[in-house]
């Protein structure tokens, strides 16, 4: 099993919705986030959707799922990233799930 995750600007849950759906993933659970950047010294990273003077509203979609779907949703996201500006796709991660009860 795999813990799949995509986070994004708010405006890209449907679009990570409708990916979910495509590959039979009938369930997961959505997250609103206010990234907050505490180092003014720096600039943010350039993949998390913050700033050191404003908060940014993002979303993050996760579900846990057979392996094979996870693999087959992050090379779609290769092919074809999420995006509502294609200067910043959503990102995703998969962790592998040890035990779940």
């Amino acid at each position: 099993m795999k813990f799949l995750a995509i986070i994004g600007d708010e405006e890209t849950r449907p679009q990570v919705r409708k990916l979910f759906m495509s590959h039979g993933v009938h369930m997961f659970s959505n997250v609103a986030i206010r990234g907050c950047s505490c180092d003014t010294a720096k600039q943010p990273l350039a993949w998390w959707p913050a700033d050191k003077n404003m908060s940014t509203y993002s979303s993050l979609c996760f579900a846990i799922l057979d392996d094979e779907k996870a693999e087959a949703i992050m090379s779609e996201l290769e092919k074809c990233p999420v995006a509502t500006d294609p200067a910043f796709p959503a990102r995703a991660f998969v962790m592998n799930v040890e035990k779940m009860l």
